[in-house]
């Protein structure tokens, strides 16, 4: 034989040795589970696709209703994570308000949501008044008390003029708003 012939004889001999130890590495790893035996495991958790939660009032009206293009569960951390999320806050006698966001987090023994990333807030006022727009990074909803709060910088956006400032509180249901600190205004006449 060859010396090339010896060679790859060798190389393949490595290789298939490699393989096989790469095999039993691999299986060491791993547990057999028998038929009926219980083992540990992750805790069950959802995901939902295109998700809908509505909020009712007393008389079993739609108050709310929270969408988000997908939701999902994490129970080992307590936690509803939302992307692509809308709220939409629709009572029969006060100012609609709609609220975006790009991602949300609920805690799962809470009633709240943490909204973050281009997270916008509007009013459509019925009788064709000047329309309200909130934008921030973070913003706090809680459907309970139709209430929505930040600490973070906020830009509030009405007719012609707008307004900077740092922290905000929203209260849906009186259409009233509260600037925290360091408000700074711009009007355009």
């Amino acid at each position: 034989m060859s010396y090339p012939h010896f060679r790859n004889l060798y190389v393949f001999a490595f290789l298939t040795a490699a393989a096989g130890l790469s095999w039993y590495w691999s299986r060491a790893g791993t547990t057999v589970v028998q038929p009926g035996e219980v083992r540990e495991s992750l805790p069950l958790g959802y995901y939902l696709i295109d998700a809908e939660i509505f909020g009712t009032d007393e008389d079993g009206r739609l108050l709310y209703k929270i969408w988000a293009a997908r939701a999902e569960e994490r129970p080992d951390e307590g936690r509803l994570l939302l992307s692509d999320v809308r709220i939409e806050y629709r009572p029969v006698e006060n100012v609609p308000w709609i609220l975006t966001a790009d991602s949300g987090e609920a805690p799962t023994d809470q009633a709240y949501i943490d909204l973050s990333g281009a997270v916008e807030l509007a009013n459509t006022p019925r009788d064709q008044g000047e329309r309200t727009l909130i934008k921030t990074q973070r913003l706090r909803f809680e459907p309970d008390t139709f209430v929505a709060s930040t600490e973070a910088a906020v830009s509030v956006f009405f007719g012609a003029g707008r307004l900077d400032a740092v922290g905000i509180k929203v209260y849906l249901r009186d259409d009233r708003l509260e600037l925290e600190s360091s408000v700074h205004g711009e009007f355009n006449p």
